[in-house]
């Protein structure tokens, strides 16, 4: 039995304790509004590059609401962007190597 029309089933690592702790401290809540994340940790993109950028998946970062409005305001949920900076964290740790063993001229 195939199933073609199912989604891929993404898994994400569970985040550092230690990461939602420190999320949970710099933002107060368990939702964090897209914009103050924005602001925090995307100072370089400007509010549409930077919705662009995850609407594009260049930054995979689940977006949800509380409401079905158009006009609700857009989150992201603390686990979601602690998975985002310990993922990065760790892709950062294992090209450290590499770069130290890439020839100088």
């Amino acid at each position: 039995m195939s199933n073609n029309n199912q989604p891929t089933l993404r898994l994400q690592p569970a985040p550092d304790a230690s990461t939602v702790e420190l999320l949970y401290r710099t933002f107060g809540d368990v939702l964090i509004p897209l914009e103050k994340l924005r602001v925090q940790y995307f100072r370089n993109l400007n509010e549409q590059s930077f919705v662009t950028e995850i609407n594009s998946g260049r930054i995979q970062l689940p977006i949800t609401t509380l409401d079905t409005s158009r006009k609700a305001p857009k989150y992201a949920h603390i686990r979601h962007v602690a998975s985002l900076i310990d993922i990065r964290a760790y892709k950062a740790d294992s090209e450290m190597p590499r770069q130290q063993d890439e020839p100088t001229e």
